[in-house]
């Protein structure tokens, strides 16, 4: 009986397959969550107690978030534009 981490077939494409879906739920979220934030104005942040600053940093760190998912989705600029799910995808199955 082999205790943590083990090294066999099954358990090295469950761990690809989980991370390559992770990421693309991220880059979901990620998408998703910039889309609220472009409905918010840093006046409805600092409602919540956010400072100019805080509210600043969020909506800049989604958009630069944002912009690597487009990346990521070959969708945004990269020279030449790439679709980096072109591979990443085959390890998520049906998911």
């Amino acid at each position: 009986m082999s205790v943590g981490l083990t090294k066999g077939k099954a358990d090295i494409d469950q761990r690809a397959a989980l991370c390559a879906l992770t990421l693309r739920d991220t880059f979901d979220k990620i998408k998703a969550f910039k889309a609220y934030l472009d409905t918010v104005t840093v006046a409805d942040l600092e409602a919540l107690t956010y400072t100019t600053t805080e509210a600043n940093q969020l909506k800049s760190a989604f958009t630069d978030l944002d912009q690597l998912r487009t990346v990521y989705e070959g969708t945004g600029t990269r020279t030449p534009a790439y679709d980096y799910r072109t591979f990443a995808k085959l390890l998520t199955g049906v998911v």
